[in-house]
């Protein structure tokens, strides 16, 4: 008789404190999972911080802090992680009353991209270890990790030509009534430039300066669409990373870029197209625009994109760069009727070593071959 009183005070004891832990063991208990605040970079190593908050009393001997983030962002140790569709990390803590945890976690950002943060999976169990409880936890979170900036040594050919392109452009479109003043003479000056009075009294050759009548802009033009069922994702991502350089240099030497493309957007699944602006928020914004591009999506046929923006176009005043796998007639075509609107154009070729260029240069654009590693 005396052990089924016990065994009865025993399973009753269990039970209450089952009910009681399973009322009061996630009562003022936060979890988080958070991205580093800035941007990263694709290849380059990233941080986000997992903190745990026990506001209250209880000790909680066992907890594990379960989430998933994209299989692209790679823990550097790897303990705890299993990788399948998504990576999933589940880590185990110990929490005493009124404590608050917080672990730093490195990871490394093989592909540019949008990373969310989904929800945070606790798990528990009692004070006898009979028995599991759960909770889910949501706090979003999400990083911009940037396509990475290619080599300036192969940027140097491209850039030099859009270089061209925008000087000769601006001579073209040079305001003989916009005086800005007087400089030394430069072997690049015509002669009709050169300030005669200013030249003698200054014993050496001045040319005037003078204003355009609109403003130098370069648009780049990126196509990352499959012609055939084959997918081209190492020459497209090739692609992206020339448009965000690109973009960074041309603002770093004083010219507004504005960007367009047929991709998609994975935030809104619109074709993402960016207003030509200047400065370092304009850098922000394309690198945050190509960073969701969705290769994913169908994209538009690049056609559409040249046709818009050849009926939209307004200034003439422009230097467009096509940044294409693609060679058939019908695009080329296309591209060159937006130049024959007075643009200036400039045509990269990105292709294996193993594809033929079958393009050539065309008066007012400039064809450049840019090898893409398999």
């Amino acid at each position: 008789m005396t052990i089924v009183v016990i065994l009865i005070g025993a399973f009753l004891m269990n039970y209450f404190l089952e009910l009681i832990f399973q009322q009061i063991w996630k009562k003022n208990l936060d979890a988080r999972v958070e991205f580093q605040k800035e941007p990263a970079l694709e290849g380059e190593q990233a941080e986000l911080t997992e903190t745990i908050v026990n506001q209250k009393w209880m000790f909680l001997p066992v907890l594990q802090v379960g989430f998933q983030i994209h299989r692209n962002l790679i823990f550097a140790d790897g303990e705890n992680t299993s990788v399948s569709d998504q990576c999933y990390k589940r880590d185990i803590f110990s929490v005493g009353g009124y404590q608050k945890i917080t672990r730093t976690i490195s990871f490394r950002c093989s592909r540019r991209g949008y990373y969310e943060l989904g929800n945070v999976e606790l798990v528990t169990r009692s004070p006898l270890l009979t028995k599991k409880h759960y909770e889910t936890l949501s706090h979003p979170d999400a990083i911009y990790v940037y396509p990475r900036l290619v080599d300036d040594q192969l940027l140097e050919i491209p850039f030099q030509k859009i270089m061209g392109s925008v000087m000769t452009r601006k001579n073209l479109y040079e305001d003989p009534f916009e005086f800005q003043g007087i400089r030394e003479y430069q072997i690049s000056d015509p002669m009709n430039r050169i300030n005669w009075k200013a030249s003698a009294r200054s014993d050496q050759w001045m040319v005037n300066l003078y204003g355009s009548t609109s403003s130098q802009e370069v648009i780049l033009l990126l196509d990352v669409e499959d012609e055939t069922i084959w997918k081209y994702d190492d020459i497209h991502e090739e692609g992206i990373r020339i448009t965000a350089s690109l973009t960074a240099r041309c603002i770093q030497s004083g010219i507004p870029v504005g960007i367009r493309t047929n991709g998609r957007d994975l935030k809104s699944g619109e074709v993402f197209s960016l207003a030509t602006g200047s400065g370092k928020q304009q850098i922000r914004l394309a690198s945050e625009g190509l960073a969701r591009l969705d290769l994913k999506q169908k994209a538009d046929c690049m056609e559409f994109v040249l046709d818009r923006e050849m009926e939209r176009s307004e200034k003439v005043n422009r230097t467009y760069v096509m940044i294409s796998k693609n060679q058939r007639p019908g695009c080329y075509e296309s591209f060159c009727n937006l130049i024959r609107q007075g643009a200036g154009g400039i045509w990269i070729a990105t292709l294996y070593n193993d594809m033929p260029l079958q393009l050539q240069d065309t008066p007012g654009i400039s064809v450049i071959r840019w090898e893409v590693r398999k």
